[in-house]
């Protein structure tokens, strides 16, 4: 039975380091609320690695722990003794969540380790797939209990796809200040110009196209009407039209996106999920 004690773990690392899935997670019952916060947790361990670690080789170990981790609780180990991974442990088994999707996740992870360095829009897909819709694919069947329909995770996949996008678009100055290649473009970026914070048409033109069919995915996702139980899970995706519509639109700067104060964030969440949207 997992420790009260590592469950508020979860949730204060949620709630200081991710503070969008915490308000999500919020809004589950229990004992979902409990689990998504260990899956973000879980999340957010593997997710900063880069940003702990001083060369690649050592997130890839870090990595591997992580691999190793979830290999025991799916081949029925003890889960080890860790803050993050006991709950873990206890969510994969009470909500019945697929070891296919952590593995998906990890494997995508592993191009963190490197920059992340995307070469190709096909790679980009699978990254951003493999990543947030993995992830939000769990969080979905966490809060179906562990029966989740197909319509139910197809809208997961898309939303999720649309939030890792735009969560990604918002990153980049971040990710190629630490010299970080995470989007695509014809032809190679020059490092001045990003380092000056200006976006080059290459990359203002990718990024319109990836917005773009995130807006498309997303929209997707909402005509599926998706059952009212995974909301919690779906809202992930809340900010992410306020980040893509910009991001489609001509002239767009990287560099110079809005950020919202934190009551208008609130704010927007607080729509949501008044009419029901996500």
């Amino acid at each position: 039975m997992t420790e009260p004690a590592f469950e508020s773990a979860c949730e204060s690392l949620v709630r200081e380091h991710d503070r969008d899935r915490w308000a999500t997670a919020r809004l589950a019952p229990p004992p979902a609320a409990g689990r998504l916060f260990a899956l973000y947790a879980f999340n957010l361990e593997v997710a900063r690695i880069p940003s702990v670690v001083s060369e690649p080789m050592l997130g890839e170990i870090r990595l591997q722990w992580w691999r190793d981790a979830i290999a025991e609780i799916y081949d029925g180990a003890a889960p080890r003794r860790h803050e993050v991974v006991e709950p873990l442990a206890e969510a994969v088994a009470g909500a019945r969540l697929p070891r296919d999707l952590f593995e998906a996740l990890l494997d995508a992870r592993s191009y963190d380790t490197h920059g992340p360095s995307i070469g190709d829009r096909a790679l980009f897909d699978a990254y951003v797939d493999g990543t947030a819709g993995a992830l939000m694919r769990l969080a979905a069947g966490i809060c179906a209990g562990g029966e989740l329909e197909a319509r139910d995770d197809r809208a997961a996949r898309l939303a999720g796809w649309a939030a890792g996008a735009a969560a990604l678009i918002r990153a980049l100055p971040a990710l190629y200040a630490r010299g970080g290649d995470p989007i695509p473009t014809e032809g190679e970026l020059e490092r001045n110009t990003l380092a000056e914070g200006i976006t080059p048409p290459e990359l203002r033109e990718a990024l319109r196209a990836i917005a773009a069919d995130g807006l498309e995915k997303l929209s997707q996702a909402r005509a599926l009407r998706p059952a009212a139980a995974i909301r919690p899970a779906l809202l992930g995706a809340w900010r992410a039209e306020e980040t893509l519509r910009p991001a489609a639109r001509p002239g767009f700067e990287v560099f110079a996106q809005a950020i919202p104060s934190e009551f208008a964030r609130r704010g927007r969440l607080a729509r949501k999920v008044l009419f029901g949207g996500f």
